[in-house]
Parts: C-alpha cells; sequence; structure tokens
C-alpha cells in the first residue's frame, strides 16, 4: 500500500511474555493517517501493554512493530520521539519541576538532550498550555496540581512534541465530563489535521463517540476490530466484560451508546440455593446477593459463620442449635426451598455426624453446582464411618462435576444473560 492507504504504524503476530503468563498473544493491528482507533477492553485485557509495545517501551517475546515502513528498532530514541509521542495512564506524580518545563520537555526530539528549550520552545509550551486551558497555571510546581490537571499538562507537553502518530493510556481517568469530552475532541481535531492517534479508554460511549475504528481486546488478544457499531454489540461487550449491558442509541448524536444492566434488575428472578457451613458459604452468597439473586440457605449450625451473615443478609435458611445433627424439622425445611430454586451450590466444607445430612439435600437439586476446595471453603474433610458419605459425595461429584468459585460465577451470569435476553424477547 502506499500513500494515506500504507499503515503509519502497523503490529504484526504481536506477542509478549513474563515468565508463564501471556500479555499479548498474536496481536494484529495498524493505524493509518488521520485516525482515531480507540484500544478498548476489560482490566487486563493487555490495552496497556500492546501501548507500550507499540511505543517501544516493550520488546516483543515474538512478531513486530513498523513505525513508517521501517521496523521501530531502526529507530534511535530521538527519531522515535520525532514520529511518536505516548501519554501513559500513570503520569509522575513528583515531577520537581514548574509546569511549564514540564511542557516543555515535549521539545526534546528537536532540541535534544542536554540541551535547554529557548524562546521558541518557550512560546509552545504556553501556546499548549493556553489551548488545554491551564495557562495561569505555568508558574506552579506540577506536583501540587490535580490529577485531572496532571494529565491536562501532560497532553500539552505531547501537543509540544507534534509528532505525527500519539498514543494515549486513559488520558481521561482523572478527568470530569467536561474535560473528558474536551480532550477528546482535541484529539479528533488532530485527526482531522493529519495525526494519527490511538486511545485506550474504559469509557464505552466515548470510544463510540469520538472515535472512527475501535479495536475491543481481552485476554492478550484482539477479540474484534472496525466500526464502533460492529464492535460494540451486546453479545461481545457481555462476553468480554461479563456483565449485563444494553446496547442503544444516542438520541443526539446517532452514536451507539452501551449501558450495564443494573445487577439487581438483571438477576430478578433467579433463585439461588446454598448448602454451606463452616464459613464455606460466605463467598457465594455475598456474590449472590450483590448481583440480586433470590437466595435460600440451606441448614446451618447456630453462630456459624455462615448462619451470622444469612441472618444479616436477611436470606432464609434452616438453623439448628450448635454442635447437633441436622433434624428431620431442619432437613424438610430446607428440601422446600431447595425445590423451588433454580440453581443449588455446594460449597465447600467439612462433613461430620452433624450435618451429613446436607448431602441428601443435594441429591435433591434440579441443578446441582459443587464447588471445588480452591473456592474459599473449608477443607471437605470426611469425619463419619463407615465411609458411606464419602461414597454419596463421589456419585455426586461423579454426576455434576466440580467447578472452581470463578467458573460457578461465570455460569450463574451466563444464566442472568439468557433470562435478560428470554425478557427482552418477550417484551
Amino acid at each position: 500500500m502506499t500513500g494515506d492507504d500504507a499503515p503509519v504504524l502497523r503490529a504484526e503476530n504481536l506477542t509478549y511474555r513474563i515468565g508463564t503468563a501471556t500479555l499479548l498473544d498474536g496481536v494484529e493491528i495498524d493505524i493509518r493517517r488521520g485516525e482515531l482507533v480507540a484500544l478498548i477492553g476489560p482490566n487486563g485485557a493487555g490495552k496497556s501493554t500492546l501501548l507500550r509495545t507499540l511505543i517501544g517501551f516493550l520488546t516483543p517475546t515474538e512478531g513486530s512493530v513498523t513505525l513508517q515502513g521501517r521496523p521501530l528498532a531502526s529507530y534511535s530514541a530521538r527519531n522515535r520521539a520525532k514520529e511518536m509521542s505516548y501519554l501513559s495512564q500513570h503520569g509522575p506524580d513528583q515531577f520537581p519541576f514548574p509546569v511549564i518545563e514540564v511542557v516543555e520537555m515535549g521539545s526534546y526530539p528537536v532540541v535534544g538532550m542536554g540541551r535547554s528549550p529557548g524562546s521558541r520552545e518557550r512560546e509552545a509550551a504556553l501556546r499548549a498550555l493556553s489551548y488545554v486551558g491551564l495557562e495561569d497555571l505555568a508558574g506552579r510546581p506540577f506536583p501540587t496540581l490535580s490529577g485531572g490537571e496532571r494529565q491536562l499538562v501532560l497532553f500539552a507537553r505531547v501537543l509540544v512534541q507534534e509528532s505525527p502518530i500519539i498514543l494515549l493510556d486513559e488520558p481521561t481517568a482523572s478527568l470530569d465530563i467536561g474535560h473528558e469530552a474536551t480532550l477528546l475532541q482535541m484529539v479528533r481535531d488532530l485527526c482531522e489535521e493529519g495525526v494519527s492517534a490511538i486511545i485506550a479508554l474504559h469509557n464505552l460511549n466515548i470510544a463510540a463517540e469520538y472515535c472512527t475504528r475501535i479495536v475491543l481486546m481481552n485476554d492478550g488478544k484482539v477479540k474484534a476490530a472496525g466500526p464502533p457499531d460492529r464492535v460494540l454489540t451486546r453479545e461481545l461487550v457481555e462476553e468480554c466484560y461479563h456483565t449485563p449491558v444494553h446496547v442503544g442509541r444516542n438520541d443526539s448524536t446517532g452514536s451507539i451508546t452501551v449501558s450495564p444492566i443494573t445487577p439487581r434488575g438483571a438477576a430478578r428472578g433467579l433463585k439461588v440455593h446454598v448448602i454451606g457451613g463452616a464459613g464455606g458459604g460466605v463467598n457465594t452468597t455475598r456474590f449472590l446477593h450483590r448481583i440480586g439473586c433470590s437466595v435460600t440457605g440451606g441448614v446451618a449450625h447456630e453462630l456459624d459463620s455462615d448462619a451470622r451473615l444469612w441472618k444479616a443478609l436477611g436470606v432464609p435458611y434452616a438453623e439448628v442449635p450448635a454442635f447437633s445433627e441436622i433434624d428431620t424439622g431442619a432437613l424438610s425445611s430446607a428440601s422446600a426451598m431447595i425445590e423451588t430454586a433454580d440453581i443449588t451450590v455446594l460449597c465447600a466444607f467439612p462433613f461430620g455426624k452433624g450435618n451429613v445430612g446436607n448431602l441428601e439435600l443435594a441429591a435433591r437439586a434440579r441443578r446441582l453446582i459443587i464447588l471445588g476446595e480452591e473456592a474459599g471453603g473449608c477443607p471437605r474433610e470426611f469425619f463419619v464411618e463407615p465411609d458411606e458419605t464419602r461414597a454419596a459425595f463421589d456419585r455426586l461429584v461423579l454426576e455434576h462435576g466440580l467447578v472452581s468459585y470463578r467458573e460457578m460465577c461465570t455460569t450463574i451470569e451466563q444464566e442472568i444473560r439468557v433470562g435478560v435476553s428470554r425478557r427482552s424477547e418477550a417484551g
């Protein structure tokens, strides 16, 4: 490709590993002259790692980065700075310089290291500060600024650098809604002048409003890339962000909007029964309560951690005296709750003579999820002779399997998404 069709910055099969962790996995991405590309994805998706690799701060384990048709590695640091500027999401907190001098540092590619900026560089720095609305802070020490003011100062430094490509890593994270919109409009104006920009964002609505193309990352890979309406679909967003969303249109601008559905509203109608003991049901109960499921508890001994939590949250459960065996009345009460539950979760806790009835309850579940021992509970030991209890548990595992706490959460979230989809279709 030639001219404006040729990528000014390109990554091919970009992979970056630290030990056994793969932070980037075969990423393919390019940016052309005048493009404003949004890089989105959940926390840990690899956005910052990708930007730091594109700018040359990190050396890829595999793959290559090409800048203006040449390997990035062939550029000196100064020549690379002439072509690309970078704004990190974590700016320096204790730069011991006045604001104006911080902005003047953007002139390094022209002035060179070890030389002081002259009147021309001072004029450019003041002009950039005026443009971002902070000219009155030129003499203030940089560490005394607010987080949002620091980001605007560092963006002014990017302006002074005057590179044809800019990489911005969550530059609006500390900005209020007004300054966020202003900064994005400034970046878009630069792109209309021919600058190319790639910007990591968490605000999906801002990405859809201002960016011509969106790259969605997840688990170090590019999940989707293209115009906002092709990337910001409900299916893709829910898959990557693990939360129910509504995708619509901005009535004023026509751009895509993405709104999370309130968890408690999304989980409406999903009944989950928790069989716990010795604190094994605490994490599961808190998760289910937080997302708004209708939760019931199993049989709990008085003063048990699960009983205290269920009582505090108003979760219905059957209580028996401390150290006593589960009686028929408690079994009957818990059984009635299990029969109306969509899902029953058998948490990890020790089994003894006092609570073997929990296995009988688990066997009555319509749909049973059995948590592994790593899921925040106690070791699942068996203190009953003969070993019929262990055999009964093994039969349940053979039929239903064991899952991790995270897998249980994902299953519940998936059920919620299915329920939301059904209600949407019915409505």
